[in-house]
């Protein structure tokens, strides 16, 4: 009877025994638990390869044109590659225009960038010092404008301004070191239109609604 006694475990030792048992089984727990959620990341960054793309190498301005050392080579999920130009379509983009402002090492699309044309017959490139103050500040290449022109008293008997229906493209802006009060503005228009800018004595530019995302300004058409 005693000894049937000493072998019975009082509930205190039960309590101690089962706890014992616990800790082991929960560690386990936390350990697979932990082991298949790491799998689950590193299988899912297995299946989602990447894809080499072309970057910009510095932050781009709006109306820059693309040269090659303006791109680098960037990996992007496979998944949103096609969203932006791919490697091998990187010479496309030379002589290309930036029509918004790209932070450094961000992937390019095509939607960014206006292709460069070549001149039709009727076309031609004209340039002109144009004042400062006589364009909005923020105009840019591949801009679409109107041009308002004051005639040369000296040639013209006529005072009044004349603002052209013809839309026309900015072609290159340079801003002249000698002269801090002009910008060299070479203008992208009609054979006719190019002689009329040829022939102002003063221009101004009004950018057409909607080009390059942003606002006209406020010159009132009064002319052809």
């Amino acid at each position: 009877m005693r000894a049937i006694q000493d072998r019975t475990d009082s509930p205190e030792q039960e309590s101690a025994s089962r706890h014992r048992w616990r800790v082991p089984e929960l560690a386990i727990g936390v350990v697979l638990m932990c082991g298949g959620a790491l799998g689950a990341i590193l299988l899912s960054r297995s299946g989602d390869s990447t894809v080499v793309v072309v970057g910009s190498s510095h932050s781009l301005a709006r109306g820059t044109k693309i040269a090659a050392q303006d791109l680098i080579a960037l990996e992007v999920p496979s998944s949103f590659a096609s969203s932006f130009v791919t490697s091998k379509n990187a010479s496309s983009l030379i002589g290309q225009t930036m029509l918004i402002n790209l932070n450094a090492s961000s992937p390019l699309t095509n939607a960014m960038l206006s292709p460069t044309e070549e001149l039709n017959p009727n076309e031609a490139l004209t340039s002109a010092a144009i004042k400062i103050g006589n364009f909005p500040a923020d105009l840019a290449v591949g801009d679409s404008v109107r041009v308002v022109t004051v005639p040369d008293l000296v040639i013209s008997e006529s005072h009044e301004p004349l603002m052209f229906s013809e839309v026309v493209i900015i072609y290159s802006i340079i801003q002249t070191t000698d002269n801090n009060d002009v910008a060299l503005v070479t203008f992208r228009s009609s054979l006719d239109l190019s002689m009329t800018i040829a022939r102002a004595g003063e221009i101004f530019i009004s950018r057409v609604t909607g080009s390059s995302l942003q606002v006209s300004t406020p010159f009132s058409e009064s002319g052809q």
